[in-house]
This record gives C-alpha cells, sequence and structure tokens, in this order.
C-alpha cells in the first residue's frame, strides 16, 4: 500500500504508510503560542510514541531544562536574528516551547521521545560534505545584511518560510537541509514499522520536504519488493 497524505484542520498534515499513521503539525519554533498547538496535536492522535526533530543530544538537553537541571543554550549570530525577528509575531523562548511541551507530555504520559534529526557527529560530517570554506565566508557576510532586512510577511507562518528561503540561497546550506529532510523522512519510516501513530513536531519550514520524502521512499521501497 502506497504511502498517503490528508489534512487535519489547517494545522496538521496525516500520513498514512501501511497501518501507520504519522501525524506533523505544522509548528514555528520558537514561538510561545505553539504550546496549545502541540498540546492539540497530541490530545487529538494520542500517539504511542513523539518523534522530534532533535538530535539524541538535544533531546537530554530538554530533558535537562524540564527536570531543573541547568543547561546552556547558545545562540548562533543567524539563530538571534530569527528570534529577533519572529518576535514581531509574539513571544518568543528558548528553549522551543512547543519542542519543551512535547518532552513535557511524553515524561508526563510515559510515552517514549524519538530523536530524528542527526546527531551532532553525523551532522558534522554531513556539514563538512556540503558546505565549502566559500559557503562560510559568504554565509558569515549575510549577517550584517538580514539585521537589516525587512522581511514582508505579515504573519508567522510566511515569515518562517521566508526566513528559510534567505538561508537556503547558499547552494551548499540547501543541499544541507536537503539531507536532514531525506535523514529525518527515514527515521520516521524506520519509526512507522514498530509503532501505529506517531507524532512528528519539526519546523513548519522542513515539513513539506519531509512529508514530500516519506511518500517517495514508501514508494521506492514497495517498488523494490515487487
Amino acid at each position: 500500500m502506497k504511502g498517503r497524505e490528508s489534512k487535519i484542520g489547517n494545522f496538521m498534515i496525516k500520513i498514512q504508510v501501511g497501518t501507520s499513521k504519522i501525524y506533523i503539525p505544522y509548528i514555528i519554533n520558537g514561538l510561545t503560542s505553539e504550546i496549545s498547538k502541540v498540546k492539540k496535536s497530541y490530545n487529538k492522535t494520542k500517539p504511542d510514541i513523539v518523534a522530534l526533530q532533535a538530535s539524541k543530544e538535544e533531546i537530554e538537553g530538554l530533558k535537562s531544562v524540564i527536570e531543573g537541571e541547568e543547561y546552556e543554550y547558545f545562540l548562533s549570530n543567524y539563530e538571534e536574528i530569527y528570534a529577533r525577528k519572529l518576535a514581531s509575531f509574539g513571544e518568543v523562548k528558548v528553549p522551543p516551547p512547543g519542542y519543551e511541551t512535547a518532552m513535557k507530555l511524553c515524561m508526563e504520559n510515559n510515552v517514549p521521545a524519538a530523536p530524528i534529526d542527526m546527531d551532532d557527529m553525523y551532522y558534522a560530517d554531513v556539514f563538512c560534505e556540503n558546505i565549502t570554506g566559500w559557503d562560510l565566508i559568504r554565509h558569515s557576510l549575510r549577517v550584517k545584511r538580514l539585521r537589516k532586512k525587512k522581511f514582508r510577511a505579515k504573519n508567522a507562518e510566511d515569515f518562517v518560510l521566508e526566513w528559510d528561503r534567505e538561508i537556503t540561497k547558499l547552494k551548499g546550506f540547501k543541499n544541507l537541509e536537503s539531507k536532514r529532510e531525506e535523514y529525518m523522512a527515514n527515521e520516521l519510516l524506520r519509526l512507522s514499522k514498530e509503532h501505529d501513530r506517531i507524532l512528528c513536531i519539526l519546523e513548519m519550514q522542513r515539513a513539506e520536504g519531509v512529508k514530500k520524502r516519506i511518500l517517495k521512499n514508501k514508494e521506492l521501497d514497495e517498488n523494490k519488493g515487487n
């Protein structure tokens, strides 16, 4: 059976993979308003596992924060600019409230949380394979321009997509995000073989790419088996 996609309201998509369902709400990374969206998604889907766009190291960091331990978050220049620009559309916090809320729900309900993003070591390898020295120079030179740039977006949803287009204008960084989408899609497909209801919390700008790769890779897998 091929993977199928459907929409649930205006904030979440459902992908059917065999007998498993993958639910992906559109989450805006950083906004406190996403707390209610994550809670609504969790209560509506009643998942048996929650997949987070986070590395295993970031999962441990979220757990530490929730348990009251000290954990330092360091924002890059780009992350700082993103947060300042996003604040025009609502309160912004670190760690991302949507992700923290999802982790709290997992801990409170004894539901496993699975990191689906690359771990630090693998990410470093993929980064080096795709980002050239010239990419890094151009990337750093664009910081000042981004600080001054006036984005056209009228709402948070449009802003994060416009921001992502700016970040991925450089080919190396576009390739890097594509590799992450492929990796996360494959992780979700792997989880779909073990779980019936998966709630996937990932940032809005990666959702479409991950969805397309899930459907494509699932079809390729099925064709191989025929």
